[in-house]
């Protein structure tokens, strides 16, 4: 249970579209649970634990890859005792290197954009208030060689503070200009949404894109999942803009806190996360969207006085050599669309369900 106010919001930004009508969107990662047949040991050793990850990817002809050794290796993991998952978290946690640090760069990107946007505004504003300046200036020096013709030295004065001032007010504009398009660059190009703290839509469909050459390089499956909140919910909170944002930044904290380090999540837009699961057949797929389910349905959202009951649909595509990483995109969301529609809590796509 959870009880937040509209003013834990951290922004002013509480523009949320639920509306699912496009087709534009996708993220998650996991393994099968039955590819990791090893039996939970009180005592293991890091050793003779880290050596039965490397004979289980050699048993299964995958790739030695640092990615494939760590999916395999989260997942073995939760098959050992509490107490060995306790010292192994520990000492990740004591010797990472922090991968997300890409993530906290493109946070400081994002704050020092927002800084920055607020002082191009500033500067256009003293941009117009100088070309209004020198409109008067030009008008008052009219008058004044008009009724004084003694003035002249000062009026040459003010004609050279005039092309300085014209100078720089091109200066300005050209710099606010560069300034512009650098951020937007940078804005377009960054791997992280700002809002809930996953991948964006465009870096979450590059790296499936990237996963789809590793399966037709390797042949193995990989799974999509893609979530939302039931109609139901939607409905509710339609028409109430911040409580939906808080909605959703809770969503992606439950998302993330019960993820694997290895798990890719990522906000596709339109209200839908997503998530990639690689090494993942449809049955391993299912489960991990059973747990998801659960945890967001125990989960209750307090909202002042109102309490509003969360729950999701989600909907299942496999990735394979057979079809394109765009397909199995949109396969996903056409599973959930179907979901939400029949009031089901989870749909695998049709040839899917038939292949399985």
């Amino acid at each position: 249970m959870i009880r937040l106010q509209k003013d834990d919001l951290e922004s002013n930004d509480t523009e949320l579209d639920l509306n699912l009508t496009n087709n534009n969107e996708i993220r998650d990662l996991s393994i099968d649970e039955n590819d990791t047949n090893i039996e939970a040991v009180e005592n293991e050793s890091l050793e003779s634990f880290s050596q039965k990850v490397f004979d289980t990817l050699l048993d299964k002809n995958i790739p030695l890859l640092p990615l494939n050794y760590q999916v395999y290796f989260e997942q073995m993991l939760n098959d050992t005792s509490q107490e060995f998952q306790k010292k192994v978290h520990s000492l990740i946690e004591s010797n990472t290197n922090n991968d997300d640090r890409n993530i906290n760069f493109e946070k400081n990107i994002h704050s020092a954009f927002a800084n920055t946007r607020d002082i191009l505004k500033c500067t256009s504003s003293i941009y117009k208030n100088l070309v209004l300046m020198n409109e008067t200036e030009k008008k008052w020096h009219s008058n004044l060689l008009t009724n004084n013709t003694n003035s002249q030295r000062f009026i040459n004065d003010t004609e050279i503070l005039q092309n300085d001032i014209d100078e720089q007010i091109n200066q300005l504009k050209i710099l606010y200009q560069k300034c512009t398009k650098i951020l937007e660059n940078i804005n377009t190009n960054t791997m992280y949404d700002s809002k809930f703290d996953t991948y964006n839509k465009r870096y979450f469909i590059y790296l499936v894109q990237n996963e789809q050459k590793m399966i037709e390089k390797f042949g193995h499956t990989s799974t999509i999942i893609m979530l939302t909140l039931t109609n139901q919910v939607i409905q509710y909170i339609k028409n109430d803009q911040v409580a939906a944002l808080i909605i959703m930044k809770t969503i992606a904290k439950l998302l993330l806190k019960t993820s694997r380090r290895s798990d890719i999540i990522g906000y596709v837009g339109n209200g839908i996360f997503s998530m990639l699961l690689k090494h993942s057949d449809i049955i391993a797929s299912q489960r991990a969207s059973e747990r998801l389910i659960e945890l967001i349905k125990s989960t209750n959202v307090f909202l002042g006085k109102r309490e509003i009951n969360l729950d999701l649909n989600v909907g299942i595509a496999k990735m394979n050599t057979n079809r394109s990483a765009e397909n199995s995109l949109n396969f996903a969301i056409n599973a959930l669309r179907l979901a939400q529609q029949s009031k089901t809590p989870y749909i695998v796509y049709k040839d899917d369900v038939e292949s399985n």
